[in-house]
């Protein structure tokens, strides 16, 4: 088995979302789709692996789309129709190779896809979430408004996580692979290193009796999915950046 080469492919997953940023598409565009092919092809290259592949010719098939006269027409995806909707899912596919690249890097804290459109900003947030989909989503989100954002996906990692860190906010799944949020909110509280963040549950556990154990677990928020990306962003205004660490200073 060939050894994963992580730096090419985080610099071709670079080049591929650079592509799709400076040709829209919607157009046959033969020199763009080629740049897109040969791209994904030294994706393929890069890394041994079968998820990465996946969601390579993922990408691969639908450049073929975007870059051609009416091979967009008739996709739809919710409200976005067209070449948007292609997009999306290129999108889509873009962010599970990286996700799938992460992962093989043992999961160390993400890098920011493009540059945050405003300046980035001393609050630093943790998601804990098992749905890697959703968890990208929501990353991409924070980072492109200039959160620092690191992802785990596990109250475990949760736990370690937040204690390296020291994030201001904790956005928690309440249904976690291996325990719950509720449990994972009563240990950030007891624990002196995370006793501050502010916890806010994300999640589709929508009951009364669900919002009553998350207040008691020590989440400040309950909020359901899915949850309104302008409403989230207005949450996060609110909250005052801790002191850094001796360590980060």
């Amino acid at each position: 088995m060939a050894v994963h080469d992580l730096d090419k492919a985080y610099a071709v997953h670079g080049a591929l979302l650079a592509l799709f940023i400076q040709e829209h598409g919607g157009l046959s565009n033969a020199g763009a789709l080629a740049r897109a092919h040969g791209l994904c092809d030294a994706a393929v290259d890069a890394v041994n692996d079968l998820q990465s592949r996946v969601a390579v010719r993922g990408v691969k098939s639908l450049a073929t789309l975007l870059y051609s006269d009416d091979g967009h027409l008739g996709i739809a995806i919710g409200e976005l129709h067209g070449v948007h909707a292609v997009r999306l899912q290129i999108a889509n596919a873009l962010s599970a190779f990286r996700g799938r690249l992460e992962m093989l890097e043992s999961r160390k804290p993400s890098r920011p896809e493009i540059p945050a459109v405003v300046e980035p900003k001393r609050l630093r947030v943790l998601v804990v979430e098992d749905n890697r989909d959703s968890a990208e989503s929501l990353r991409r989100l924070l980072e492109l408004c200039g959160y620092a954002v690191t992802i785990a996906e596990t109250a475990k990692e949760g736990l370690d996580t937040a204690k390296s860190i020291r994030p201001d906010v904790v956005l928690c799944d309440i249904g976690l692979p291996d325990s719950d949020g509720f449990s994972l909110a009563r240990a950030l509280r007891k624990n002196p290193e995370t006793s501050t963040a502010r916890l806010i549950a994300v999640t589709a556990y929508g009951k009364d009796e669900d919002k009553e154990q998350s207040r008691k677990a020590g989440f400040v928020m309950h909020l359901l999915k899915p949850v309104s990306p302008g409403a989230l962003l207005r949450v996060l205004e609110d909250v005052v950046p801790q002191p850094a660490k001796a360590a980060d200073a």
